[in-house]
């Protein structure tokens, strides 16, 4: 049996009418040339009344083929979309952390991965914002395979003090530590096939409980039993967090180790390929490239967005246990390193114009940093640093050029502004 859709004119309240999307339901309310509709499903929508059919759904009488009417495998019509709102997109973190996604957050070795993201997810239960962050406030979950209980005590104490706040006021946090367990979630069967572990179900069935926005996994090379480079195995268990994030809402973070090839090459890739193609989000934390830099700098780099801009970066650095914003000042070890430069630097200018030699500002045989720095007696300066103690002193007047020699070959010579000179 078949029905036509019938004119919009012609529903009432409490018939039974049927929607290629929805299924079947009854009419409680019509407005307009809008019916609202309670489905058999559960749902209640507001249908133009142009889509709606009586008693049954059609089976082909526009040239759709009647097993496509049939929506057991979840098959959507977008003309069904007329007129419905467009869905704002959801972010956990707005323009890095999308959520109902999984995102990968790679750091090398010690650079501090599980501290930014043990920060974000504790930004998250405290209801504060974090780093230009503003993390959803939403319920936590943290499962760490790498530290015990007592090292995540430390940590989220150091977190909270940060932000003013206390221990008491992580009441939405959850924490799982498996750094004495086996933490595999999900390993491949003899065909090769990813499965999931009961670890993985016991996961599972607490997320759906405890209904957290934001899950933390910590790290991949802990939680994942495949091949990293088998694309198949890589893709199948993004995919079962993927489907976790859907399910319960939440957006997900995954931490992973780059491969020597992703370090040097400055992407922060891991494995196979397919760990950043099968993401929709990827972050890098890494510490600046230059040798002279302060340690406690940070990078975090978007090094995939589908949703949005990729290159942006944070520059963080490591304060009391926690990551701030860095606001471009030296931190107190680089400054102390900094005055020890303009020591050295100092009594190194004195001895070289003692001697008779003559060293310059510009680059070149005689170039001052360079120079002092292949000196035994430069304390481990490098040129960096002596050239910075360089710009830094002629700035605050203590050094000054002076030029010698005859008009036709006059050269440089950058002595102290204090020191007496011999006639």
């Amino acid at each position: 049996m078949t029905a036509a859709a019938q004119s919009e004119d012609t529903w009432a309240v409490g018939e039974r009418v049927h929607h290629r999307k929805y299924g079947a339901g009854l009419i409680e309310d019509i407005e307009e040339n809008r019916a609202t509709v309670k489905f058999d499903n559960g749902s209640t929508k507001r249908i133009l009344a142009g889509y709606l059919e009586a008693g049954v759904p059609k089976a082909a009488n526009d040239n759709v083929p009647a097993a496509a009417n049939d929506n057991t495998i979840g098959v959507i019509n977008p003309a069904d979309w007329h007129g419905e709102p467009i869905p704002a997109r959801q972010w956990f973190v707005d323009g890095l952390i999308p959520a109902r996604q999984v995102t990968i957050l790679n750091g090398d070795g010690g650079v501090g991965k599980s501290l930014l993201a043990l920060q974000i997810a504790a930004a998250s239960a405290l209801s504060v914002d974090t780093l230009d962050m503003e993390p959803l406030a939403n319920r936590v979950l943290y499962i760490g395979a790498e530290d015990e209980a007592d090292e995540f005590h430390r940590r989220l104490a150091d977190i909270t003090d940060a932000h003013g706040k206390g221990m008491d006021d992580l009441w939405r946090f959850r924490l799982v530590t498996l750094a004495d367990r086996d933490a595999l979630l999900s390993v491949p069967d003899r065909t090769g096939n990813m499965q999931p572990t009961p670890l993985w179900r016991g996961l599972q069935h607490y997320a759906r409980e405890f209904k957290p926005g934001f899950i933390v996994l910590d790290t991949a090379a802990d939680l994942f039993g495949g091949d990293e480079i088998k694309r198949a195995q890589v893709r199948q268990f993004i995919a079962m967090l993927r489907g976790l994030a859907i399910e319960t809402d939440c957006a997900i973070v995954l931490l992973a180790h780059p491969s020597v090839q992703g370090m040097q090459s400055g992407t922060g890739s891991s494995g196979s390929t397919a760990w950043n193609n099968s993401v929709r989000s990827r972050l890098y934390l890494t510490r600046p490239t230059d040798r002279d830099a302060d340690p406690d700098l940070r990078i975090l780099r978007t090094m995939k967005n589908n949703y949005g801009k990729t290159g942006d970066e944070i520059m963080l650095r490591w304060k009391d246990g926690a990551f701030v914003l860095d606001d471009g000042k030296p931190s107190p070890g680089n400054a102390l390193i900094a005055a020890k430069a303009e020591r050295v630097f100092k009594d190194l200018l004195a001895a070289i114009n003692a001697s008779g030699d003559r060293v310059a500002k510009t680059k070149g045989i005689n170039y001052a940093p360079r120079v002092m720095a292949e000196r035994p007696d430069a304390e481990g300066m490098s040129v960096k640093q002596l050239e910075a103690a360089m710009l830094s002193l002629l700035a605050a007047g203590v050094l000054r050029i002076d030029m010698e020699g005859p008009p036709s070959k006059m050269r440089q010579r950058l002595v102290l502004v204090d020191a007496q000179r011999d006639e």
